[in-house]
């Protein structure tokens, strides 16, 4: 068993990093006293892919695009001072890549389509910057989709949403279906031509959270051959106040028994909660969620599933296997 600890890689589907690495207390390269994440703690974690999400939705009406442009120019430059050690993902081809040179992969994702201020055509520069994955909208409501804040009054996807997820599946970037209302989310999943994600969320059931998904959303999900990133989130985990390994794996086990292993993955939300679950502090404690999903049961073969497989087969379905010309 210490053989298949050491062995594993670890997939995370989100976390909100790249905020920090534009702060001048903040070095991605070393270990930070604050935060959850910086290259010694991926590689403590035996983490080797990480999505990095750019999230400007806190700002409400104005801005989204400039600050994304800027998080994602510190992002480059992080990615570039690191390159002994990173690896872009942007086609099939970087998958091999990263694994043959042992470096972390790293994916850009925009949590939330306002940075495209409504604009179809910004598009090809978040992909020309190398953006691969994407959300619709992040809580509220814009000009693509509404998002779990509107609900009682959310409808579908608009006009120019629709025509986002085309695009999407059309350039190979990954649907994201995290923090979008339950209309607009069913929408999607009848547009997408790729496995769509939804990159950090959990179980409604087990916790009745606005952003956590229904057994419906979840059935729906796995139809498409979609994956769930389970969120060390507390409120998300067990509501108000603390949450337990324990409590967390009880989500793995409920999905695997409604929509199966396959469709299981880790969506830490690293970086863009203020709390996580009570023996997860930061990224390079992955070793203890492994142990905890030993022990409730979970075979090696499921778990190298959860935290790698899945989200290869999301990769290898979307991602173009030509570079952006």
């Amino acid at each position: 068993m210490v053989m298949f600890m050491q062995s594993l890689k670890i997939t995370d589907c989100h976390c909100d990093t790249i905020w920090l690495m534009g702060k001048e207390n903040y070095n991605f390269g070393r270990r930070n006293p604050t935060g959850h994440l910086d290259l010694p703690r991926l590689q403590e974690g035996g983490v080797g892919r990480q999505f990095f999400a750019v999230c400007t939705a806190p700002l409400q009406d104005c801005g989204h695009l400039h600050l994304a442009l800027k998080q994602i120019a510190d992002y480059r430059r992080t990615l570039s001072l690191h390159k002994e050690y990173m690896q872009s993902l942007e086609q099939q081809e970087d998958l091999a890549v990263a694994e043959d040179r042992g470096k972390i992969g790293a994916l850009l994702a925009l949590e939330g389509a306002e940075p495209l201020e409504g604009s179809l055509g910004l598009l090809d520069i978040f992909y020309s910057l190398g953006v691969r994955v994407l959300s619709l909208t992040w809580n509220h409501r814009n000009s693509f989709a509404d998002g779990v804040g509107e609900e009682q009054s959310a409808g579908g996807l608009t006009r120019a949403g629709r025509a986002l997820v085309r695009e999407m599946s059309r350039k190979g970037i990954i649907l994201d279906l995290a923090h979008i209302a339950r209309r607009c989310f069913f929408d999607a999943l009848e547009l997408t031509e790729g496995p769509p994600l939804v990159s950090h969320a959990n179980i409604k059931n087990l916790c009745n959270h606005p952003r956590n998904l229904d057994d419906e959303q979840l059935k729906a999900l796995a139809a498409l051959g979609g994956v769930i990133g389970m969120s060390f989130y507390p409120a998300f985990v067990a509501g108000e106040g603390e949450a337990s390994l324990d409590q967390l794996v009880d989500h793995f086990i409920y999905a695997a028994d409604l929509i199966g292993v396959e469709h299981l993955a880790f969506g830490s939300d690293f970086d863009g909660v203020e709390k996580t679950v009570s023996g997860l502090e930061d990224a390079a404690a992955y070793p203890a969620l492994i142990s905890a999903l030993l022990e409730k049961g979970f075979q090696p073969a499921e778990i190298d599933l959860i935290a790698w497989g899945n989200v290869e087969r999301i990769l290898l379905a979307n991602l173009s296997q030509e570079r952006p010309r």
